[in-house]
């Protein structure tokens, strides 16, 4: 069952203008709920531009996008808002972390703007996605007190505590030690085997090939 339908999917910055990049051109993507799904190419590709609008951050200029079968084009910053916080979990390549906050506030953030778990319901809840992650006794822990795959954890965990059916992970183990690297994809094939659907960008082979399926982008365009 397909989650996500790119129809010829074209991303144009600066357009009509004498400076103007075609980042994409005609993509053509089905990923489908459930699937993890590596998304490879070398720099300026176009591969987190892609990722970008997958995850309702940004619009195309032309094409068409269907989400759980909606179509993407006809909704306006308010609704994509919402889509954004109740169906993607973000993992930012720099951890997109607020450093001088603990792990419980850092964490709590998608829940701020969210109607699945009540105000009292809250706590419980990032308690045990924390202790999934093995990084419960850091509950309380300033986020620049962490080393770089404790903090890959709790981004991680902010991304799973609004429970999304896509986790959208932008190069998450760039900054990595190959053994810390491996724990956090196993983490992210756990997610899958739960039912998520996984969606990486990466320049790691080695990374992509965990995943269900590679797709590699070059010059804005798929190479199947």
């Amino acid at each position: 069952m397909e989650i996500i339908n790119l129809m010829n999917i074209h991303k144009k910055y600066n357009k009509d203008k004498p400076n103007e990049v075609h980042a994409l051109c005609g993509v053509d993507l089905v990923i489908n709920k459930g699937e993890s799904v590596a998304i490879m190419g070398v720099s300026g590709s176009g591969k987190s531009t892609l990722l970008n609008i997958i995850g309702c951050l940004d619009k195309m200029t032309d094409g068409n996008y269907l989400l759980n079968g909606e179509n993407i084009n006809t909704k306006n910053a308010t609704e994509l808002a919402e889509i954004r916080n109740s169906t993607f979990g973000f993992v930012l390549q720099s951890y997109g972390l607020i450093d001088s906050d603990k792990v419980v506030n850092n964490v709590r953030l998608p829940l701020l703007f969210s109607k699945k778990y009540k105000p009292n319901e809250q706590n419980d809840h990032i308690d045990t996605v924390l202790y999934r992650l093995k990084i419960a006794n850091l509950k309380n822990v300033k986020v620049r007190e962490l080393s770089g795959g404790q903090k890959q954890r709790v981004a991680i965990a902010r991304a799973m505590v609004n429970d999304p059916d896509i986790i959208l992970a932008d190069e998450p183990t760039s900054a990595l030690d190959s053994t810390t690297a491996t724990e956090i994809i196993d983490i992210l094939k756990n997610l899958k085997k739960k039912g998520k659907t996984i969606i990486v960008v990466t320049h790691d082979i080695n990374v992509a090939q965990k995943m269900d399926r590679i797709v590699t982008i070059i010059d804005g365009k798929i190479c199947q």
